[in-house]
């Protein structure tokens, strides 16, 4: 199966096939990091990373910011796009206090629940309907061909004022575009058509600035959906020999997590999900320290939680009759820290606002039917099983066979080692260039949103120069 196939990598991490590498086309995190400077800043007489004194002299930039190292380089800098979508901005979607609106069914259009379901999570995404409903994508849209935010801008604007049942075809007759194997009438998915949804709504995105290709990957990670969606993976190989630490990082929308023995509630699927691994035998790793194949223990963890959490948990396995149907518990408040890479206990708690659910017989795996259970922005549960929405209470909820999760942090987190809410520009990346030689930031306080390092530069309104992935 895909996922499985990814946990058999020697050392990277598990995330979906439309995941971008954080490094992108930078090296490897020891050959690149990423600086995100605004305004002006000493950086003159700052400690290296291994400890010696590194006295800045060089040239400033435009900003007055000092950015050449004494022993100089002409290669070292390289400018890159803009942040892509003001988080500023986005932090006022996510903290939207409209009342919304109750849930609106829709039509079965023929096989389309698992459409119908993801549809009416994404409605109930906080964020994602502020923009849509307050902002609007389609005024500034710049396809010239069907564009599925403007489509979806419709639907959640029909659904916020539509007293029937109504049926999402416009969206329906275009699965193709939005998902290459996606079909219109056969049975799909769920789990797969949000990710197709989120990767063509990230595609969107990227179009207004050029397309993928014209954006500097890290500029990727600083669109509406990824700051929505987006997170980091970290996987942390450590060599039993020289005990010489790896780390490599992975973007982020999902996570996929197996149901695996005796595991019965979602915990400990996370917990199963971020075990310590051990790589031996046929499968040893080449460590870089001991220039060797050696044995060593490789953890997969998450290191910077998105604000909106999807998990889908793994119920479909091989064969036709090949689903799970055993009884995994999930909580309404889900607290991340014990699967992060760096635990801060309370500040990674999540709170339940979608849950998807798959029907079937006989523990079939080919045919069933999906029905979703939503909360609305006052609070209220609801049933959803296409035209039929039924109020409901929590119990009810959390006594589900969940097949997706849909979690939501209760206030947004700085974009943290990336993108802080004062918007910095322009991003600075040192290539290549030895850690004695990059410039550095003498004093660096926590940043008040995210606790990542960072150097104060204003104070009213505060900024923060923003040190790489910390």
């Amino acid at each position: 199966m895909r996922e499985e196939n990814k946990r058999q990598r020697l050392h990277k991490p598990l995330a979906h096939k439309h995941a971008k590498p954080l490094t992108g086309n930078l090296g490897t995190r020891r050959n690149a990091r990423i600086f995100q400077l605004s305004g002006k800043a000493n950086l003159a007489d700052s400690t290296t990373h291994s400890g010696r004194k590194a006295s800045g002299v060089g040239v400033n930039n435009s900003n007055g910011i000092a950015l050449v190292p004494s022993s100089g380089t002409s290669k070292i800098l390289k400018q890159s796009k803009e942040i892509l979508f003001p988080y500023d901005e986005f932090v006022e979607f996510f903290n939207w206090d409209k009342p919304g609106f109750p849930p609106c069914g829709l039509i079965n259009c023929g096989n389309s629940c698992f459409a119908n379901v993801v549809l009416q999570c994404l409605a109930y995404t906080r964020p994602l309907v502020a923009y849509l409903l307050e902002k609007g994508h389609r005024r500034q849209c710049r396809r010239n061909d069907w564009c599925f935010l403007c489509e979806f801008q419709v639907h959640v604007e029909r659904a916020s004022h539509s007293p029937q049942p109504f049926s999402p075809i416009n969206i329906l007759s275009r699965l193709p575009s939005i998902g290459g194997n996606l079909g219109y009438g056969k049975q799909e998915d769920a789990h797969e058509f949000m990710r197709f949804a989120i990767d063509t709504m990230q595609s969107v995105c990227l179009d207004e600035f050029g397309g993928e290709k014209s954006v500097h990957p890290s500029s990727q990670e600083t669109t509406l959906i990824q700051h929505i969606f987006g997170g980091h993976l970290q996987s942390q190989v450590i060599c039993t020999k020289c005990s010489k630490i790896s780390n490599q990082y992975e973007n982020m929308m999902d996570l996929t997590v197996e149901i695996h023995g005796d595991a019965a509630s979602l915990e400990e699927c996370l917990d199963q999900f971020t075990v310590t691994e051990w790589l031996h035998g046929e499968n040893m790793y080449k460590c870089d320290g001991c220039n060797d194949y050696v044995k060593a223990s490789k953890r997969l963890t998450v290191r910077h939680a998105p604000n909106i959490l999807t998990i889908a948990l793994k119920r479909f396995q091989s064969g036709r009759f090949g689903k799970l149907n055993k009884r995994v518990t999930f909580p309404e408040t889900l607290d991340l820290s014990p699967y992060m890479s760096k635990a801060v206990v309370g500040t990674d708690v999540y709170k339940l606002y979608a849950v998807v659910v798959h029907l079937d017989m006989l523990n079939a795996s080919f045919f069933g039917h999906y029905v979703c259970y939503t909360k609305d922005f006052g609070g209220n549960w609801y049933r959803i099983d296409d035209c039929k929405v039924t109020r409901v209470e929590l119990d009810d909820v959390l006594s589900q066979g969940a097949y997706m999760l849909l979690y939501s942090s209760p206030s947004p987190s700085c974009l943290k080692g990336r993108v802080c809410e004062a918007l910095f520009s322009p991003i600075m990346v040192v290539k290549d260039v030895p850690y004695a030689l990059r410039p550095k930031v003498q004093q660096l306080p926590s940043c008040p949103s995210c606790g990542g390092r960072g150097a104060p530069i204003q104070k009213d309104p505060p900024h923060f120069i923003h040190f790489g992935i910390v």
